[in-house]
């Protein structure tokens, strides 16, 4: 069992780079955990170091106390990656502008995509949204979210005014209103717990590795490489999961539409909006 906190020692190299078989992404994530247990506090880098920190967990977030600096780092505007039950997230604070700007930089993004935000319960969802509609058909979406957040889905909802102006054009100073918001509540310990002791949602964009055939794995290393330069300030690695995107529901037309169909099960919101409209 690995209790290490550090930068991998293999973080830039080719041969981790190229891996792409699930045998060699296992053995790869062995070796950097290894060095980075050796090499100890002197890898503790971080926000302003020049090097992401670099933190690894169980996935069953039997050792969340590890995950003190991270939260520290997020109050003081920074950027890293963080696991979730979907693919592995590129976050920062939603209310941190500077971040955020950051955070597009970083993905090379228009200021004009709409990113997710990440919620710690229904309460931030309230906040930040006009809340869960009654379709024209008269079902209750808030009940069916209810039975399945949190869980691998982004509800899109229509934005409240209390939603900062984060799209922001970092080239012209400009900024944009949202109008709606993609709302997701993650069924991961590890996430939800930094989103309890942050007490604010994260803005967040999903970061994906190259796939090997339909399997896409989050490695910590490739990732890390991915953003090399680009500001990033840490990683949370919690071990070698195979990557799924969230199933996406657009909740603001007159019924519930199904974006796109990924983890979690579209029939939930889709169905029963069929069967009430019979």
């Amino acid at each position: 069992m690995h209790r290490s906190v550090g930068k991998p020692a293999c973080f830039g190299d080719t041969h981790l780079i190229g891996c792409r078989s699930s045998q060699n992404l296992q053995g790869s994530r062995k070796a950097v955990l290894t060095q980075a247990g050796k090499r100890g506090n002197k890898e503790r880098a971080g926000k302003g170091s020049g090097q992401p920190l670099y933190v690894t967990l169980e996935a069953d977030g039997s050792d969340l106390w590890r995950l003190d600096p991270i939260i520290k780092m997020l109050q003081e505007g920074a950027m890293g990656i963080l696991p979730t039950d979907s693919y592995p997230a590129l976050v920062c604070d939603v209310d941190a502008k500077r971040a955020v700007e950051r955070l597009y930089q970083a993905k090379e993004m228009s200021p004009s995509k709409q990113l997710s935000i990440l919620c710690k319960n229904f309460s931030d969802i309230q906040t930040y949204t006009l809340g869960f509609p009654t379709t024209s058909s008269g079902q209750d979406t808030f009940r069916i979210a209810k039975r399945v957040l949190p869980g691998p889905y982004t509800l899109i909802l229509l934005a409240s005014k209390k939603m900062p102006k984060q799209c922001v054009d970092y080239l012209t100073g400009q900024s944009r209103t949202r109008r709606t918001v993609g709302v997701r509540m993650p069924g991961d310990p590890i996430c939800l717990e930094v989103l309890q002791r942050l007490e604010r949602p994260l803005l967040s964009t999903s970061v994906h590795v190259e796939a090997e055939g339909e399997l896409e794995f989050a490695e910590a290393a490739i990732m890390m490489d991915m953003f090399a330069g680009k500001g990033l300030d840490f990683v949370v690695d919690c071990g070698l999961r195979v990557s799924e995107g969230s199933t996406i529901i657009d909740l603001t037309s007159r019924e519930p539409a199904l974006i796109r169909e990924g983890k979690g099960n579209a029939s939930v919101f889709i169905q029963e909006a069929l069967a009430v409209s019979v």
